[in-house]
This record gives C-alpha cells, sequence and structure tokens, in this order.
C-alpha cells in the first residue's frame, strides 16, 4: 500500500491515522470536513447474506462508481473549495487499511494544498460517529488548528459538488448553521396496519441532505450535549441539525440538488447518474 507520507500521524489515546439560499460565497472561510463512513451497509447488503459484512458482501463507500471509489467521490469536491483546513475521515471498526486504500488517489491533491487527512474509529451509531471526529477536532482547535466552519458529510453521498459545499459554507457563517434541502414533489400519507390513514400537506416540507455545516465550536458543544442525554435516556440522534436545533442553533435552508443523493441500497448508485 501507498504510504501517505508527510500526511501520516498515530494520535496517543485515539484511534486515529492522519493523512442561505442561491447565495454566492463572499469571501474565504477557514473550515474542516468530517466525512463519515464507519457504518455497516447493512440495508445496501440487506437480502444479501443476511445483511452483514462478511466475505461475501460490500461496504458500500469502497464500490468504484466510474473508475473512482465512492468514499473518494465524497471527499474530492471539499478539496476543491478554498480555505479547507483538515479532513477527518470515520471508518468501521477492522476497515482502516480498506478506508485508507479507497482515498489513495486524492493523496496528491490532498499534499498539493497541504490539507491533512486523518483517520477516526467510528462509534455504534452514526452520532457517536461524529463525535469521535469532532472530539479529535477539538484537539486541532484547541492547538490553534485555524478553521471556524466544520462540514459533515455522508461517505455515501458521492455526487455533492463544489458549488453546494460553498453555497452551506456561506449560510452557516451567517447564521451558523446550514444544509441541503430538496422540496418533497410525492404524495405524502401515513400508513397504518398497512393502510392510507392521512394524508400529509407537503407545503414547506423537504429532505434535508448533506454536508451539514456548522460553526465549529456550537456544533461540538451541542455533541457533547447530546451524548451526555444520549446517556441518560438512551435516545440517539440520527441527524447533526437535529443536534444543532435542539440544543438552540438554527439551520438555514440551502438549495439542494435531487442528483446529491445518499447510497442507502444497490440502485442508488445510478442516481447521480
Amino acid at each position: 500500500m501507498k504510504d501517505l507520507g508527510s500526511s501520516a500521524l498515530e494520535v496517543s489515546g485515539l484511534d486515529v491515522s492522519k493523512h442561505v439560499v442561491g447565495h454566492a460565497v463572499q469571501h474565504v472561510v477557514r473550515h474542516a470536513a468530517v466525512v463519515t463512513a464507519a457504518g455497516s451497509s447493512s440495508r445496501f447488503n440487506a437480502g444479501f447474506m443476511n445483511g452483514r459484512l462478511d466475505s461475501g458482501s460490500v461496504k458500500k463507500e469502497f464500490l468504484s462508481f466510474e473508475g473512482l471509489p465512492v468514499l473518494a467521490r465524497a471527499v474530492k469536491p471539499f478539496l476543491e473549495v478554498p480555505g479547507l483546513s483538515v479532513v477527518v475521515v470515520t471508518y468501521k471498526a477492522g476497515c482502516l487499511e480498506e478506508t485508507r486504500s479507497s482515498l489513495e488517489s486524492l493523496v496528491p491533491l490532498l499534499d498539493g494544498a497541504g490539507v491533512p487527512l486523518y483517520f477516526v474509529e467510528g462509534g455504534d451509531t452514526r452520532q457517536s460517529s461524529v463525535f469521535n471526529a469532532l472530539s479529535f477536532l477539538k484537539r486541532l482547535w484547541d492547538d490553534d488548528a485555524g478553521f471556524d466552519l466544520v462540514s459533515i458529510h455522508d461517505g455515501a453521498r458521492p455526487f455533492v459538488s463544489k458549488d453546494i459545499v460553498l453555497a452551506c459554507l456561506d449560510a452557516a457563517s451567517v447564521c451558523g448553521g446550514a444544509a441541503p434541502c430538496v422540496p418533497v414533489s410525492d404524495t405524502l400519507v401515513k400508513v397504518s396496519e398497512g393502510f392510507f390513514s392521512e394524508r400529509l400537506d407537503r407545503a414547506g416540507v423537504c429532505g434535508v441532505q448533506t454536508p451539514q455545516t456548522f460553526r465549529f465550536p456550537d456544533i461540538y458543544e451541542a455533541h457533547v450535549k447530546a451524548r451526555d442525554l444520549v446517556i441518560g435516556v438512551g435516545s440517539v440522534f440520527t441527524d447533526d441539525t437535529q443536534i444543532f436545533m435542539d440544543f438552540g442553533g438554527r439551520v438555514a435552508a440551502v438549495a439542494g440538488n435531487p442528483k446529491n443523493t445518499k447510497i442507502t441500497y444497490r440502485n442508488d448508485l445510478e442516481g447521480g447518474v
């Protein structure tokens, strides 16, 4: 395997390896990127080897799409945005080497831009994985790493564009938080015992995408409070905008793109074509 050279670091105490809608960005903002790739891909593998990540199943972030791994495609647009200070990728326990390998093609871009890449082991839930990454970033922040915002992005969302990343950074720098969303076009209903029970008004209803971008100290503090709540009552948050809003933040709606889909099932790889 190719050595990451100057982009490699082991940090003691942590399992870490280094290597507003329509607005245009008016200034360069220093920012970090967290890309999550610590999931089990159970839904992607549903019905195949019982959904287990074993020798017969696959981790969707490592699949190749048009010559580039899904994870690399998810990370690459952030490298095209000015002001990027650091990238942190979470990985599933036991999958560090595969995660590292899937990003080898980006090493020249990272080294050329002087942007360090770190790998942080994820937890049992998406919330805990993101918290691990933010906790590592907090150590860099305390050492004056030089970033104001952090974008949290799904590693299985490879069709994101540079423009969406920029729009979220622009809005979050003003509002504190921002995320891309797409208006729902389908009719919405509630289903009870196998039958339609109620039609829902879709006016103002949107599907939320990633990256979800925040002022770093604010989202870190919100995650600390969310972690303590989980420990106390056992609830788990599945979305970072929910955590941010539940603990006092506001999230601006940025225009998303229907093509910016997340790879959840096998046919989703056709979504960005």
